[in-house]
């Protein structure tokens, strides 16, 4: 098993949402919240044809993703419109995430020096 794959029944989870590319206001309150087994699965529009864009900007990495991802959608349930989209009338289901997650002993994980490499892979790629 090579550095870059993740044990059986590990996993992303993310919550995003779409942004306006050139800044304008957008009154959407909706996040998504998914899993992938890879970083390079969420889900990117990357056309210039289009002024919006999505961004997974919370992302932790999962011993078993499904279970923890199950668990998750179970008590946001409420505030669910459709598939993995979710309400945030009140703009905080990105700190419900957090708070979910960090009581499993999980914490987001970034790209602190922004080299577009996570910085849980910092030491294997460069």
């Amino acid at each position: 098993m090579s550095e870059f794959t993740l044990p059986e029944g590990s996993g992303y989870i993310y919550v995003g949402e779409y942004f306006h590319k050139f800044g304008k206001y957008m009154p959407l309150k909706e996040k998504k919240i998914g899993k992938v087994s890879s970083l390079t699965l969420i889900p990117q529009i990357d056309d210039d044809a289009f002024s919006l864009d999505f961004a997974a900007t919370d992302v932790y990495l999962v011993e078993n993703v499904d279970k923890l991802y199950g668990a998750l959608i179970a008590i946001l349930d409420h505030d669910n419109i459709k598939e993995d989209w979710f309400e945030d009338s009140d703009e905080d289901l990105y700190d419900r995430v957090a708070s979910f997650m960090k009581a499993f002993g999980y914490v987001e994980i970034c790209d602190v020096d922004n080299d577009g490499i996570p910085d849980h892979l910092d030491d294997f790629i460069g």
